[in-house]
This record gives C-alpha cells, sequence and structure tokens, in this order.
C-alpha cells in the first residue's frame, strides 16, 4: 500500500487546492484512492475507506456533494489488507457511494446488503439513498426538463 507523510496543512495548501477548483467548477463525481495517510485518518487505513477523509474532509471541509467512488476495490492496497465484504462495508460508511471494482463482487454485495438489513448495522438505509440519489443527480441530468 502505499503511503504519505505529508501533513494536514501541506494537503490544503497543495493536493486540497485541485480538489476544491474542481468541486467550484462544478465536477460531478470525486475518485478517493487508497493511498494511506495517516495525518488525515489518524492511521494507515486507505483514504477510500476513512470517514476522516471521505466525509469530514471531502463532504463537510470541501463542501463536495456530489459522487465519492472509491479506486478500484480489486487493488493490492485493498486486497492485501480486506476482504471484499469488509472493504465495501467500509467505502459506504466512510462515505463513498459508489464501489469500483469490487475483488469479489457478490461477496461485497451480500455484506452490503447484510449490513444495511441488520437491526441498528453498520449502514443504514437512509445512507443508501443518499448515495442513489446523487447517482441518479448524474445519471438523469440530462433528462430531467
Amino acid at each position: 500500500m502505499a503511503s504519505t507523510e505529508r501533513t494536514l496543512e501541506e494537503f490544503r495548501a497543495e493536493e486540497f487546492t485541485v480538489f476544491q477548483a474542481g468541486i467550484d467548477a462544478g465536477a460531478d463525481m470525486v475518485m478517493v484512492s487508497h493511498i494511506a495517510a495517516p495525518a488525515l485518518t489518524g492511521d494507515n487505513t486507505p483514504c477510500s475507506l476513512s470517514s476522516a477523509v471521505v466525509t469530514d474532509l471531502l463532504r463537510d471541509e470541501l463542501h463536495f456533494d456530489g459522487v465519492i467512488i472509491t479506486d478500484a476495490l480489486n487493488m493490492s492496497a485493498i486486497t492485501d489488507y480486506y476482504g471484499a465484504d469488509e472493504a465495501a462495508v467500509l467505502a459506504l460508511r466512510a462515505g463513498c457511494d459508489m464501489l469500483l471494482m469490487p475483488e469479489d463482487y457478490e461477496k461485497a454485495y451480500n455484506a452490503v446488503l447484510q449490513a444495511v438489513q441488520e437491526e441498528n448495522g453498520p449502514i443504514s438505509e437512509e445512507r443508501i439513498n443518499d448515495a442513489l440519489r446523487r447517482i441518479y443527480r448524474i445519471k438523469y441530468a440530462d433528462k430531467v426538463q
């Protein structure tokens, strides 16, 4: 897994300015990488599975309300450390709306389904509905009159 020792201040001064420019220009989607950035996440959790990055920074600080997609979940940065089921649930809990290429689609799908169906499970139905609203907003944007 790739990692960086860059500080939050360095991210804000450099990388975040590029993301903010894209957001301000109307970007519909942002892909979050699997890089480990302990200064952002507090540990070696990949950014794509971290609510500190996806929700706290991208949604809350940078005010991005579009679709957030993971990088490919079949990459070794994920598969060497997480099962397809765990990675899918963690990414959605972190705030990602779309899961790109889970290593085992059926396993990931069933884990998400179970996580939503469990009473007080790790993913609420409302969380899934929020993601679907963002996806549909893009998918049907040219069809709205």
